[in-house]
């Protein structure tokens, strides 16, 4: 990505997070400000529509006190007057005064009068008991005070009913009360419509007494005994209901009272949230142009500038331009410090010239998708081709230079790094100089990835290390010669003991046990000393024979490898008490030369000699396989085992010989030796060495699993 849309990706990341910031904050503010309004709003009309209700009401009470403290009225309930009925109870005057339901009781509480109209037969009907029960408990809401009149809701199945109730008087208010009157006006659909117009206001009710009460409104009649004020619940975007609670004459829930509005508050939190975002985005617009506009003059312009002349810089050949920006801020001193690391960059370049040709070192460069090729020009002198004509790109050109000997190997080796995840490469080759001569070459690469984590190229070193071959081969050839010497010279030591020494002290033997032969009854103390010599001389002779197999085993000049390792494990299963079972594999006929011979039977010692030594192991094993043109011998235990490279560095610290000796015995025949072990899991030696044909050097190895 380019450094401007870098920059208008920042600009643009910055504009979002800096508008959702502010936008959530005002949103937040301009919503919590509307809702409260709309609170506010709401809970004024149901409170006012509560009010009306509570009007209803007060207009009742007045009404039935009217009635109850009225001298008809009083007269009525002593001596029932029929006069009083045909003039003032009909549907009428009921009608009238608006009143649906009157209930006339005496002082003992009997019934005198209970009618109620029928909206269906449009007249006045007798109350029916239900209603007449649930009512008569009201009069407790007047009893023991003359003067006092009450309201409240009374619910009678599925009726709301509004209820006045007074004591029945003289007209001058004077008694004592000859009863109770009780006044009530249904609500019902048509009352709560005569509400809502004289309000204006969408008004309704529910009877939360009746059976079947949705649940919804259940849960609204709970909230609000819990909160004690109006609840408001939205009904869309374009409705919001407001809800109180009215309870009966006993306390009782009894109805909700529910008052329907548009949201008109909430349109307008709408076109206010809206305008918010339009001003926040024409201001965050101008800021973020501004902004780009800002930068690009002071930063980018120059950045772009500064990046043409650097890519001036590597189309010159020359190496005599430099950058130049004009100013007093980090971009110029970037170009000052540019052109400082090309003027230290020149320098190095002529040491690094200097420093290849000395060492005989090259880089290299390979890219794995063009699959170009790219190698020193000065490594190209070192093998004597012209390094101002360079290379023909690609690997062919470099590989047709490499010895036809080495030239497959080295092929599948880098085909096979190349293709797989290995980090590193080192290998050897063979490279044809343009003398016709050889050249052995180290070749060293590593895998260089991408942003994303493709491997996009390998770099890597040539280094001519013929000289170090050749000091190889010598020191090789030098350590060969001085095993073979050793060895020759243990044969030597070895006949001189067994026929010298051993034949001298032989004859000495005999000489002691013959010296006494003809005496008369030596003497015992004498006789003795005797017998011990020749003990003495039994133990010398033993030793110098011993001695003399260790340097030279004769079975192996006359029985040859497979016996001369048969007896070795047996020798040391005798000498050690460990059990070493021993089997040889496609040796039946094998002429095995007897260079080889002495140097496999010395790995085989000095193999057994460890495992005594450092193994503590209960048993071990030994096989000898001929592989043609190889011998391959296996040493395992089931002892301790150990860390292989921690050993074989110890081994280095301490200077100690055994595994270097068996490593250079068997490197003089071309041959490798691997040791696989773990702590607690026994130790596997493996030797194998060529017998037959070319021995090829150069190749031991140890493995560490």
């Amino acid at each position: 990505m380019s450094l401007r849309r870098t920059a208008v990706c920042i600009i643009c990341l910055t504009f979002a997070a800096l508008f959702a910031v502010l936008y959530a904050i005002s949103s937040s503010n301009l919503q919590a400000s509307f809702s409260a309004l709309e609170r506010e709003e709401v809970e004024e009309e149901v409170t006012r529509a509560t009010r009306a209700l509570a009007g209803e009401m007060q207009g009742l009470e007045a009404t039935v006190a009217d009635w109850g403290m009225w001298d008809d009225t009083y007269r009525f309930v002593t001596q029932r007057d029929p006069e009083f009925l045909r003039l003032n109870v009909n549907a009428q005057s009921l009608e009238t005064i608006r009143a649906d339901l009157l209930l006339l009781y005496d002082a003992g509480g009997g019934l005198v009068l209970g009618r109620v109209r029928d909206p269906a037969a449009d007249g006045l009907v007798a109350v029916p008991r239900a209603l007449a029960d649930e009512a008569a408990a009201t009069r407790r809401l007047v009893a023991g005070d003359k003067d006092r009149t009450a309201s409240g809701i009374l619910v009678a199945g599925e009726d709301l009913w509004l209820l006045a109730v007074c004591p029945v008087l003289t007209s001058v208010r004077e008694g004592p009360a000859r009863g109770t009157l009780l006044m009530g006006r249904r609500l019902d659909h048509a009352a709560v419509a005569r509400l809502s117009e004289r309000v204006m206001l969408d008004l309704g009710v529910v009877n939360l007494q009746a059976p079947g009460v949705a649940p919804r409104l259940a849960d609204v009649a709970a909230a609000l005994g819990r909160a004690g004020r109006p609840l408001l619940v939205p009904e869309g975007d374009a409705r919001v209901k407001g809800f109180a609670l009215l309870r009966d004459w006993a306390g009782r829930p009894a109805m909700l009272l529910s008052v329907t509005m548009e949201r008109r508050i909430f349109a307008q939190e709408r076109i206010a949230q809206r305008n918010n975002v339009v001003f926040l985005l024409v201001a965050g617009l101008a800021f973020g142009l501004a902004m780009l506009y800002l930068l690009e003059q002071r930063i980018l312009s120059r950045v772009a500038r500064l990046r043409g002349q650097i890519g001036e810089l590597g189309a010159d050949s020359s190496g005599q331009r430099r950058t130049f920006i004009a100013g007093n801020d980090e971009i110029a001193d970037l170009s000052k410090a540019i052109n400082a690391m090309l003027a230290a960059l020149d320098q190095a370049h002529g040491r690094y010239a200097m420093a290849t040709r000395a060492a005989r070192v090259g880089v290299w460069e390979l890219w794995k998708d063009s699959g170009a090729y790219y190698v020193d020009p000065e490594f190209l002198a070192l093998l004597g081709y012209d390094a101002d004509a360079g290379m023909p790109p690609g690997l062919d050109a470099w590989l047709a230079h490499v010895h036809p000997e080495d030239r497959e190997r080295v092929r599948g080796e880098l085909a096979a790094w190349t293709a797989g995840d290995a980090q590193e490469y080192v290998g050897e080759q063979r490279m044809l100089a343009s003398d016709g001569g050889v050249r052995w070459i180290l070749v060293r690469g590593k895998a260089v990835r991408d942003a994303s984590g493709r491997v996009a190229r390998f770099v890597g070193t040539n280094t001519d290390v013929s000289e170090l071959k050749q000091a190889e081969e010598s020191v090789r050839e030098l350590t060969g010669a001085l095993i073979k010497a050793q060895e020759t010279e243990r044969a030597r030591i070895a006949r001189d003991l067994h026929d010298n020494v051993a034949q001298d002290l032989s004859a000495a033997k005999i000489a002691s046990q013959t010296l006494l032969d003809g005496v008369l009854l030596p003497a015992p103390a004498v006789e003795g000393r005797f017998h011990a010599l020749t003990e003495m001389l039994s133990r010398a002779i033993r030793a110098v024979r011993e001695i003399s197999y260790d340097l030279r085993p004769p079975d192996l000049e006359y029985l040859g490898l497979v016996q001369a390792l048969q007896r070795l494990c047996d020798d040391f299963s005798k000498t050690s008490g460990l059990p070493v079972d021993f089997a040889a594999s496609g040796m039946e006929g094998v002429a095995v030369p007897q260079d080889v011979a002495i140097n496999v039977y010395r790995v085989a010692q000095e193999a057994l000699g460890n495992v005594r030594r450092h193994a503590g192991a209960r048993q071990a094993t030994m096989r000898l396989v001929e592989s043609y043109p190889r011998l391959i011998l296996r040493v395992k235990d089931d002892g301790r085992g150990f860390d292989v490279a921690e050993g074989l560095a110890r081994a280095g610290r301490t200077r100690r010989m055994g595994l270097a000796g068996m490593r250079e015995r068997v490197g003089l025949f071309g041959g490798t030796l691997r040791i696989v072990s773990e702590p607690g899991k026994g130790c596997l030696l493996a030797a194998e060495v060529v017998y037959a044909g070319e021995a090829r050097h150069g190749n031991e190895t140890d493995t560490d699993r």
